[in-house]
């Protein structure tokens, strides 16, 4: 519940939860069992008879113009309404007139207590249904003043209506709501037709530095990609709130919609427990191998094809069209449009294509290139975006009809980078366009490219391990002592002689290798692996095999005009692989015809 009203309720939103910085407090329970993978890191269970204010604060009033929201109760610290007992916590709104308002409510939070950074978030509730209520379990942030500090709302409710909500605040400097953006959806449709939101249900997130999910019941109804640094604000400290509110701008500002028989006497706001779950990060190793240099393009390795979008098809912006994907991503498409839309939507994107999550590696310039040709003059928005749609290269670009348009920029994918890549095509009528409204134009896009020079950990490398899975026994006057043999994966005490391979051989059109190899005594098998260049820059194929004379198969050694192959022979002593210390020499294989 914002210090402002909810200005959208539609769109896009999700909800956080939270954990970091956590003092633990009498109200927290040794009895509460963590869900599933998640550590309990803080509760409140609401046990005794009186309102733990070493954890909770009141706030007392009704703020600046009804704490923002032009709300019509005033929050008390009475017991009337607010109590503890048996078991539960119960927020109280009465039709009582206090402080200029016609209705007393109560309105708790954790902030300078208890603050939270990521984790899961929820509590079990029952909740008033009747007009003009409006329920909420929610957070702000601890960083400065509302909207810079943040808002996540786990649930809200309004009037009579049967699901709940969950919104998201951010700070977007300049944006057209006053310096905070608003996102938001209900459950409607998540939760069975006949949701009761009287009765008692549990309401959660899951929040962490990458995304915030929204639950009812352990179902989750949305999600949010908080990665980029649009949202810093939702990854600090968090203190959590309950409170009831009567009217305002969301649930409704006028006083005839209370003022009626709607209304009971005392309405009840009721939770059981409130619970923050944190998980154990794993232990991470730090990585002291030996780095490779690998030229990727994150185009020819994608498994995927170009998908298609037409705004016509989806009830938005009306283009229509069908999308030629040519064999592999980077052979490309063509884009048979016959509708690009209108000037008056502002339409570039109503037809797009799009490929989706490409690989790669962060902290490096990728060079994107490609060759477009339109069959008439057309302006078309080329772009690499982020999970948010945030632009990391491209923009728009003029093409000439039947003049192909090669198209190159390069894009630096930052060291501390997690959100996803893709390329997008924006096909659709834009401004300054002149071909006309709802128009038709083909559009080719092909030989597409995103190539960069990576430094990378040796995907080959395996780290000198010891075991003690050898043990010695020797007896020295009677007494028995056990030496340990100490082994490692390279260690001279198991000996892997150098592997060699004799034959590689494989015919121009086919997928298979046929190979021979030196045969090792006492090796349990061998590892070999292919490259398109002699000082393997890249390794193509890699494969662990149990035979020296065997044939390797794979698509990606059909089309290969030069193709080189080495081997390491290993032997298994108990749970361990020793490889022999080095590669064999690079064969060149023989591509007959």
């Amino acid at each position: 519940m914002s210090n402002l009203c909810k200005r959208v309720i539609a769109g896009v939103l999700a909800l956080a939860m939270i954990a970091s910085g956590i003092i633990i407090s009498q109200s927290e329970s040794a009895d509460v069992k963590a869900a599933d993978e998640w550590n309990l890191v803080w509760s409140d269970e609401f046990e005794g008879t009186r309102l733990d204010t070493s954890v909770w604060n009141y706030e007392i009033g009704n703020g600046n113009w009804g704490w923002g929201n032009g709300e019509k109760q005033y929050y008390t610290n009475s017991e009337k309404n607010v109590e503890v007992s048996n078991g539960t916590l119960k927020i109280h709104a009465l039709k009582e007139r206090m402080g200029n308002q016609n209705y007393t409510s109560g309105r708790i939070t954790t902030k300078g207590k208890k603050t939270f950074k990521y984790g899961r978030i929820e509590a079990r509730m029952k909740l008033p249904s009747f007009s003009r209520s409006w329920p909420a379990f929610w957070m702000l942030g601890t960083n400065g003043g509302w909207p810079k500090c943040g808002e996540i709302d786990i649930m809200e409710a309004v009037n009579t209506e049967k699901f709940t909500h969950g919104h998201v605040h951010w700070y977007t400097e300049g944006n057209s709501y006053t310096g905070h953006a608003d996102a938001g959806k209900s459950n409607e449709g998540v939760v069975p037709a006949d949701f009761d939101r009287t009765q008692w249900h549990t309401y959660s997130i899951e929040w962490d530095k990458k995304s915030i999910k929204w639950y009812v019941d352990n179902k989750v109804f949305y999600t949010i990609n908080i990665s980029s640094s649009d949202f810093d604000e939702l990854r600090s400290n968090f203190f959590i709130l309950f409170n009831l509110a009567i009217g305002g701008q969301w649930p409704g500002l006028d006083d005839e919609g209370i003022d009626n028989s709607a209304f009971p006497s005392r309405s009840t706001m009721e939770v059981d427990y409130v619970r923050v779950y944190q998980k154990t990060e794993a232990p991470t190793t730090k990585y002291d191998g030996p780095m490779i240099t690998v030229t990727q393009d994150a185009v020819s390795e994608y498994k995927g094809t170009w998908k298609k979008f037409f705004g016509g098809e989806n009830g938005w912006i009306p283009a229509k069209g069908t999308l030629e994907t040519a064999g592999t991503p980077g052979n490309g498409f063509t884009a048979n449009i016959t509708s690009v839309g209108n000037i008056a939507g502002d339409s570039v994107w109503a037809a797009q294509a799009t490929l989706e999550n490409l690989k790669y590696y962060p902290g490096n310039t990728y060079k994107y290139s490609c060759t477009i040709t339109s069959d008439k003059d057309k302006k078309i928005f080329v772009k690499v975006a982020d999970g948010n749609e945030e632009t990391l290269g491209g923009g728009l670009i003029d093409l000439k009809a039947g003049v192909p348009y090669n198209f190159e920029t390069n894009v630096d994918i930052p060291e501390d980078f997690e959100n996803t890549v893709s390329l997008k095509f924006g096909m659709g009528k834009t401004e300054g366009d002149t071909i006309a409204d709802n128009g038709a134009v083909t559009i080719q896009v092909k030989d597409i490219s995103f190539v960069t020079t990576a430094t990378i950990p040796d995907p080959d490398f395996v780290p000198q391990t010891t075991t003690q899975n050898q043990i010695e026994s020797t007896t020295n006057e009677g007494l028995t002592t056990k030496k340990p043999v100490i082994n490692s994966t390279t260690n001279s005490n198991v000996n892997v002689p150098r592997a060699k391979v004799t034959k590689a051989t494989k015919k121009k059109a086919s997928k298979k290798v046929k190979l021979i190899l030196k045969k090792i005594k006492g090796a349990t098998g061998y590892k070999v692996q292919f490259s398109k260049t002699k000082k393997f820059k890249k390794v193509l194929v890699s494969k662990t095999v149990k035979k020296a004379k065997i044939t390797v198969a794979n698509k990606k050694l059909r089309k290969q005009k030069k193709l080189y192959v080495r081997a390491k022979a290993y032997r298994n002593v108990g749970k361990v692989k020793y490889y022999s210390r080095k590669w064999s020499a690079v064969k060149k294989v023989k591509i007959r015809k």
